[in-house]
């Protein structure tokens, strides 16, 4: 017979462990790129689409023409990015919260403080990921704006 209390079992460390452990596989796979489609033309292609868009833009401003509207669509398939994009932060809120009540129960630390170190760093990968994301977007039409005149000769 032992004379001191066992200590109670994690139940929600373990709990907010696993949660942690998929937020942080939906935001690895979100950041591979693992569910994107294949490209159905080169960047090159993409980036002259780009710049003659925002040329068009700007010529539709100072003349007064009216475009045809878009003929309807089939509807998109299923996309499983936006779906990982919105569970990863509420799985990783759902592990910091698990973990914080763990620890608040006096479960054993190691688990909870693996629940709350993975739910925090999901949530800082795919906001690092989206940032990296923004500012390589805004480099790209910055660069497309600059030599706008070398490739329409306006």
């Amino acid at each position: 017979m032992s004379l001191t209390a066992d200590a109670p079992r994690a139940n929600f460390g373990l709990l907010g462990f696993f949660f942690g452990v998929g937020a942080l596989l939906a935001a690895a796979m979100l950041t591979s790129g693992v569910f994107m489609p294949e490209p159905q033309q080169s960047v090159g292609t993409s980036i002259g689409e780009i710049a003659r868009d925002i040329r068009a833009a700007a010529n539709g401003i100072f003349s007064e023409t009216v475009e045809a509207p878009a003929a309807a669509s089939e509807p998109a398939p299923f996309d499983p990015t936006k779906l990982l994009s919105i569970v990863t932060p509420i799985f990783a809120a759902i592990a910091v919260v698990l973990g914080g009540a763990s620890l608040f129960r006096h479960e054993p630390t190691s688990l909870p403080k693996l629940a709350i170190g993975f739910g925090i760093g999901a949530i800082v990968m795919q906001f690092v990921f989206w940032l990296a994301l923004v500012i390589c977007g805004t480099m790209v039409l910055v660069a497309i704006l600059s030599k706008m005149e070398s490739i329409f000769d306006i």
